[in-house]
C-alpha cells in the first residue's frame, strides 16, 4: 500500500491505515457511488404526492443514516398526516427495495475502492457497516464480488456508534458523511473522509482510492 503523487493528505492518511490493526467501512459513498440511486429511491417512492414533495425529499435528504422505515414512518405520520400501517410499510419497503438493490448492485464502484480492498485484505481485519438492511446489503455484497473481503458486515439496525465502540483508538472508519464522522468521534476512533462532502471539514480526507497505488 503506497501513496501516490505529492498529495498530503493522502500521505497523512496512508500513515494512519498502515498503523491500524482495523479498517471499517460504510458502503454507499464509501466504497460504491450509490447516494444518489438511494435518493432517487424516496423520489420514485413518493411521486403520487406532489403537493408535500419538497417537504419530504428534503427531509429523506437531510436524513442520510435514518433507516428507511422510520423515514417513511415520519412522511406518513408528520408530512403526509396519514396512518403509517403494517400494509403501506411493505408496500413502501418493496418499492424501495426494487429501486435500489439491483441498481447498487450494478452502480460504479469508487475510483480504486476493490484494489484497495484486495491489497489490504491478508494485512488488515476489515469489517463493514452499513445503514443499508443487513439482508439487503449481504445480497448486494455477494453480487458485487466484494462479501469475502469483510470479516464481518454489519447492515441495519444498527446504532454505528456503539458497534464502533469495541474497537481501538487507532482503529480507523472510512466513510463519506457527517455522521459517519459523528459516530467515529462518539466512538473514540479515527475517521477518514471519502469523497467531497467533508473535505476540509475533517483532519483526514481522501477523494478516492486511487491514490494509494
Amino acid at each position: 500500500m503506497s501513496a501516490t503523487g505529492d498529495n498530503r493528505s493522502a500521505n497523512e492518511v496512508l500513515n494512519l491505515l498502515e498503523k491500524a490493526k482495523v479498517l471499517v467501512f460504510d458502503f454507499d459513498g464509501t466504497l460504491v457511488d450509490s447516494n444518489e440511486i438511494k435518493r432517487k429511491a424516496f423520489e420514485q417512492c413518493f411521486a403520487d404526492y406532489p403537493k408535500y414533495f419538497g417537504a419530504i425529499i428534503e427531509y429523506c435528504r437531510g436524513n442520510n443514516h435514518t433507516p428507511r422505515q422510520i423515514k417513511f414512518r415520519h412522511v406518513f405520520e408528520n408530512i403526509l398526516q396519514q396512518p403509517y400501517t403494517p400494509e403501506i410499510e411493505k408496500e413502501m419497503l418493496d418499492r424501495y427495495a426494487s429501486e435500489t438493490t439491483e441498481p447498487v448492485m450494478a452502480a460504479a464502484e469508487i475510483p480504486g475502492a476493490t484494489r484497495f480492498l484486495q491489497n489490504v485484505f491478508l494485512k488488515k481485519d476489515i469489517h463493514l457497516l452499513s445503514s443499508t438492511p443487513h439482508p439487503f446489503l449481504e445480497i448486494i455484497l455477494e453480487g458485487r464480488g466484494l462479501r469475502k473481503y469483510f470479516k464481518r458486515v454489519q447492515g441495519a439496525p444498527v446504532n454505528k456508534t456503539d458497534w464502533l465502540k469495541e474497537f481501538e483508538k487507532e482503529d480507523v472508519f472510512i466513510g463519506d458523511s457527517k455522521e459517519d464522522c459523528r459516530s467515529a468521534k462518539e466512538a473514540g476512533i479515527s475517521f477518514v473522509a471519502v469523497g467531497g462532502e467533508l473535505k476540509g471539514e475533517t483532519k483526514y480526507w481522501i477523494d478516492n482510492f486511487e491514490k494509494f497505488f
